[in-house]
This record gives structure tokens, sequence and C-alpha cells, in this order.
């Protein structure tokens, strides 16, 4: 049976967006086609974003699942059949669209409950990466729509003021995932376990000594939170007001060249970061000026490849830039620390 649409729906169920496309309000009729652009662009953004995750947990979980299956093999062949049903039931709650921790995996060996922790880390660092984009999104729609909003009121167009401002409230609220409409005292934690990226789909044999299976580290990922409830530790992007106060502070946003961004370049050739090669990055994002532990920064992203017991895979690292050096590299959307 094949696995992608189980993969499919349950990344989407798991962010609470229905396997539809999402739906959202209708602008005001007083708006120019220019400005219902805006939200065209702003719906694929959303829609690209939920392509690229579901992408992602496809070959992630197809990975997952080639490697149980490949340890089963390998119990069954020394007989080894408690430890075989354990895995049987891992295998089975994920090709089922369920990537919740069985209760079977804990009687399996030590080294396939480590996988099983690398695969939660994954797994979080993933749904991280994608709620961030989309908040990014969804602030840089609000943030125009903010402005037509100003110039009517100014205009003194106060009914149509009061209309875009009901209309942001409107399709902020629509394009969030329903566990960010649960209200804050409602948040819980999920499994420890952010990129968006495409993980090699062959299987990869991996011994039980293998350096590649070293214990995954906890990650804190916290979910049902309203959008602009962030966890303080991870960058977000501004406010109007936070923008407005921080303008001179912040200064200009790092130069970037054909090479990059030279304030990352240095930080990475001085060593800061271990994790990524100069030589092997894909791609640069642009420069955006975030809020991170309650402090103004601006921060850019890099896409580089990174391999894992999953095989190969791209993934995202954001640096916090202040001034001419870089504070912290980041795995964007979760807060983590790059090595």
């Amino acid at each position: 049976m094949p696995l992608y649409p189980f993969f499919a729906v349950f990344a989407l169920t798991l962010l609470g967006i229905s396997a539809r496309a999402l739906e959202l309000p209708s602008p005001p009729d007083f708006f120019s086609v220019e400005q219902k652009e805006l939200l065209a662009a702003f719906e694929n953004a959303l829609g690209e974003n939920s392509i690229q995750h579901e992408d992602y947990l496809k070959r992630l979980n197809e990975k997952y699942v080639g490697k149980l299956k490949y340890e089963q093999a390998r119990m069954l062949k020394i007989k080894a059949m408690k430890a075989a049903v354990a895995l049987d039931g891992e295998i089975g709650r994920i090709e089922s669209g369920d990537a919740t921790r069985s209760a079977e995996i804990d009687a399996a060996p030590d080294h396939v409950r480590t996988m099983r922790g690398q695969y939660e880390q994954f797994f979080a660092r993933v749904n991280n990466l994608k709620r961030s984009r989309d908040g990014e999104a969804r602030f840089e729609v609000d943030r125009k729509l903010e402005f037509i909003q100003v110039v009517l009121t100014r205009a003194n167009q106060i009914d149509d003021a009061l209309a875009v401002r009901n209309f942001r409230d409107l399709l902020l609220q629509s394009s969030r995932p329903q566990a960010e409409k649960k209200p804050p005292e409602t948040v819980t934690v999920d499994p420890p376990a952010t990129p968006d990226p495409p993980v090699d789909p062959d299987p990869v044999d991996v011994p039980d000594d293998s350096p590649g299976l070293r214990p995954a580290e906890p990650v804190a990922v916290i979910s049902n939170l309203p959008e602009t409830a962030y966890r303080d530790d991870v960058p977000r992007p501004m406010t109007s007001s936070e923008r407005e106060k921080y303008a001179a502070g912040l200064g200009s946003p790092p130069e970037k060249s054909g090479r990059g961004y030279a304030v990352m370049l240095a930080s990475i050739q001085r060593g800061e970061v271990k994790s990524i090669n100069v030589s092997k990055i894909k791609g640069w994002g642009p420069a955006r000026p975030q809020i991170w532990n309650s402090k103004p920064y601006w921060t850019a992203t890099v896409t580089y490849p990174t391999t894992s017991l999953f095989g190969t895979f791209d993934t995202e690292g954001m640096a916090i830039i202040s001034g001419n050096r870089v504070v912290e590299w980041l795995y964007t959307g979760s807060g983590e620390e790059i090595p």
C-alpha cells in the first residue's frame, strides 16, 4: 500500500488544516485588483508551505518505516520475537498515518529507541519550520493591510478603514491552524524532535554501533498558542509598533553580495558554527528585522545539506545578527541552536 496518501492527510491534520484548500474570507468590495493580488500571494505562500511540508513528512516517514522494517528483519533472523512484534506495532502506526509514539517501541532494542527519538526530533523540526514560514506570511500580509487601513483613516474614510480592520482579523484567524485558535490555557508540549527538506528515499543500513545513532537532543515544541504568542527564544516578525520603535537602533540590513551575507560568511569561516560549510550552501534567504529574546535583531537564513540517520536532506538555518557579527545560529522555526 503506498504511504503517501496517509502521510499527506496526516500532515495537514496534525497542523489543524483540512486536506482541501484553505477558505480565506472575501476582501472588502472596494479593494483594487492590486490589493487583491496581495491576498492571492498570501494564499499561494500558505499553499506552497503545505506542499513542501507534506513532501518532507512523506519522505521522512518512508525512510523511517524502511529502517524499521530492516531492523525487524534482523530481529526475526535472530528469533528475537518480542522485539520484532514491537517494531511491527510501530510500523503499523506510522503506515496508518499516526506518528505518535507507540507503547510497543519501549520493548525495542536501545538503538531502535534512539532512532525513534531522532525521528521525533526531525518530525517536530519540520512542523516548527512550517509554523514559522506561515507566521511570516501572515505578518507580511497583515503589515500591508495595515498600511491600507492607515491610508483610509488619514483620508477620513473611517467606515472603509474599519472594514479593513475587521478583514485583517478574519484573515489572520481563518489562516491559522485550528490548534492555534485554541485559548492559551490549552498549551501543550509536543514530543521532542524543525526544515522542510527532502530526505533521501533510499534505505541506508546502519549498524548498531554506527556513530550516526546519537541520542536525540530534547527540543521544546510548543503548540496551541495564538499566532502572537511566540516562545521568547524563537525569532518572530516585528509588529508595526516594534518596527517604529526599533527602526533607528536596528540600523541598515546586513550587506549581501553574490556570495551571500558578509557577516554570516565571516562567522562560518571563523568556525562559530560547525554544521554549515560555505561551499555547500544552496540558498540565501532575505534579511528581516525580528524579535529574539525580547530584543530586535536582523536575521537571515541559509539552506544547506545535512546528513543524518534518515539520509541527506536540505535544512534551513537562521543567523541572529547584531551589527557586524552573528550573535547566534538557530534552526529556523524551532529556536534550537545549530552546532
